[in-house]
């Protein structure tokens, strides 16, 4: 490993080792740049960490978390072991690079010094290409949807469905590969760890914008994302959608203030009537966002 890593990666692991052990094979294979890797292992079952125990022989930092602290806990517990680099790669363990991401995006930042946060292409496991940015939240688009934007404003707002080839702005990329500039990651004092999982990727894209700094897709860089390697499967699916809504309303509260988070959160609610009527989620989960989706209830109680 170089002494004086300019780019880092940090991933993390939570009951995934053969996940982890794949995305650093991965890495390593497409790799020319050698960069600090630290993987975080967040509480996982005991059987499950030891897979992962070979890593600190292998020029792999190491972290054991004693506890599960969620995406943005883990990942900035991670960070906080990264050493002297102009650029950290904060990587989903179920993600496989395809060509040598990190020379396409530190190549892409140093050429763009407004840039502050990147993300690649995506691919699925048979190949299919998978959105890996989207747009703000918004109360206008909730309601009425994007068309009309996209029609009178394209270049705002990209079409998520197609294949780009070329670098574009975007307002936020995927949050299981998110290449930072660490000198604005620290400026703006990380990831907030107040999210357990989800919308923390809108958070700190929107915090990047407000500073100043841009957000772009890099389709030169490619990676194939399996997804929810890590999710628990069906069992957890319910209080998953409840911890998207505990992290959503935290979003809305922070970064639009009371009146435009209530109006937003009756919006929601509306329409995961529709869907509770068809049986698509729980009636619980409505009243639940109409309360603010409150913090007492999320997974980070119990992990």
């Amino acid at each position: 490993m170089a002494q004086q890593a300019k780019i880092a990666v940090v991933i993390l692991n939570y009951n995934s080792a053969d996940h982890t052990l794949r995305c650093l094979e991965a890495l390593r294979a497409r790799s020319a740049l050698l960069p600090q890797l630290v993987v975080v292992d967040n509480a996982s079952a005991p059987e499950d960490r030891a897979k992962l125990a070979p890593l600190a022989q292998q020029g792999v930092e190491l972290v054991l978390s004693p506890r599960n602290l969620g995406f943005s806990g883990g990942m900035m517990q991670g960070y906080s072991h990264v050493r002297d680099a102009d650029y950290c790669l904060l990587l989903n363990n179920d993600c496989e690079f395809q060509n040598d991401v990190l020379a396409a995006l530190k190549g892409f930042m140093d050429s763009h010094p407004d840039a502050a946060l990147c993300g690649t292409a995506m691919r699925d496991e048979s190949g299919k290409p998978r959105s890996s940015f989207n747009y703000f939240p918004s109360l206008w688009h909730s309601l009425f949807g994007y068309g009309l934007s996209k029609l009178l404003n394209p270049e705002r707002y990209p079409d998520r469905r197609r294949e780009h080839s070329a670098p574009l702005r975007v307002d936020v990329v995927s949050g299981a590969a998110m290449f930072m500039r660490c000198s604005v990651l620290n400026e703006l004092g990380g990831l907030d760890t107040g999210y357990f999982l989800y919308c923390e990727e809108e958070d700190y894209a929107l915090r990047v914008q407000r500073a100043g700094w841009q957000t772009w897709l890099v389709p030169q860089a490619l990676i194939m994302h399996v997804g929810g390697a890590s999710s628990g499967g069906a069992t957890l699916k319910p209080r998953l959608q409840q911890e998207f809504y505990i992290s959503f309303c935290r979003y809305l509260r922070l970064h639009y203030g009371p009146v435009y988070g209530l109006a937003f959160r009756t919006v929601t609610a509306l329409k995961l009537l529709k869907r509770a009527l068809t049986g698509r989620v729980p009636f619980s989960l409505v009243g639940f966002v109409l309360r603010g989706a409150p913090d007492t209830a999320s997974l980070r109680h119990q992990a």
